[in-house]
């Protein structure tokens, strides 16, 4: 292929590739794509149950698996931009993720895909920290723009949508406790995956943005006691927030990923600790985002907390 495509204008479509389209971030990076108009093909290791699962969606299904580069090839052809996600670098090893950065990056190159968008899935300095999951992410970086595709990476802080899995929702809606692993003082920019969505969206559109890499969060900085207010209002009923210490939060992780992730577990814990320990004390603040700047770049709207808690469920009934 080869050849330069027209991009979005303001009037024409883009033609995205998803990969990851079934995961978490995926599926609503599928959805909002579809509603500005672009041709969307998702990507998952299996297509027929990853429709299945997204119910109206106008995207063309491919299968794309790692293992065998030439899915990817086949994926990328007639493809404009690929917006990228790839599994959690906290959960797994690292060889296989920066593998399928370096496969991504030189098939989009071999296809002549114009632009890449990367989303890192949580904070990414500049240089390398010490802890692995945010260093795999880095080399991951490093190695998609090393294919010579230009490149636009958004990096997002922590999602709203995390509490609503199975370390946090069991004590809100059983115990009408936020307990979570932050200090009581710590800011964080919440996000939610909508929009993240419309934030990789909107950079799929720019390709004046190549070369960027924007840290990414909600409006709004919210210490622990502010979320837990609006999840008060949310839920009908009085919710304190709990800072749970590091240590406690990695021993309630371990019993969750026992059965899952058995030979790695200790290593990943130990990891887990370090990362969470920066979070709350490194010194670049990494859960805190200006997003004025990058939304005069990529202009959405974004959601505050208080409006993203009250669409969701807070009991089990």
């Amino acid at each position: 292929m080869g050849s330069h495509r027209a991009f979005w204008n303001g009037g024409s479509a883009v033609r995205l590739l998803i990969l990851g389209a079934s995961g978490d971030q995926g599926q609503p990076q599928v959805a909002a794509a579809a509603a500005a108009g672009h041709t969307v093909r998702a990507a998952a290791r299996d297509p027929v149950r990853a429709s299945a699962q997204c119910v109206g969606s106008t995207a063309e299904w491919v299968a794309v698996d790692y293992a065998a580069p030439v899915t990817l090839a086949r994926a990328m052809q007639d493809v404009d931009v690929v917006l990228a996600n790839y599994p959690s670098s906290s959960f797994n090893a690292a060889e296989p993720l920066i593998a399928a950065a370096e496969l991504t990056g030189r098939a989009a190159h071999a296809a002549g895909v114009q632009r890449l968008i990367f989303n890192t899935s949580l904070p990414v300095m500049s240089e390398p920290r010490g802890y692995a999951a945010h260093d795999v992410r880095l080399t991951m970086r490093h190695a998609l723009a090393a294919a010579g595709v230009p490149l636009i990476c958004l990096q997002p802080v922590v999602f709203m949508n995390n509490l609503l899995r199975g370390w946090a929702f069991p004590h809100i809606a059983d115990e009408s406790r936020f307990l979570y692993p932050h200090a009581e003082s710590l800011d964080v920019s919440w996000i939610c995956q909508e929009d993240l969505a419309a934030l990789m969206v909107s950079a799929a559109e720019r390709p004046e943005l190549a070369g960027r890499c924007y840290a990414v969060g909600g409006p709004e900085a919210l210490r622990g006691a502010d979320v837990a207010a609006a999840l008060s209002v949310a839920a009908g009923r009085p919710i304190r927030f709990e800072s749970q210490s590091v240590e406690a939060f990695c021993a309630a992780m371990e019993v969750l990923m026992r059965t899952r992730f058995s030979p790695e577990r200790v290593r990943m814990i130990e990891e887990l600790g370090n990362i969470y320990r920066w979070y709350n004390t490194g010194a670049e603040r990494p859960f805190l985002v200006d997003m004025a700047p990058v939304l005069r770049d990529l202009p959405v709207s974004l959601t505050r907390f208080s409006d993203w808690a009250a669409r969701q469920r807070w009991s089990r009934e």
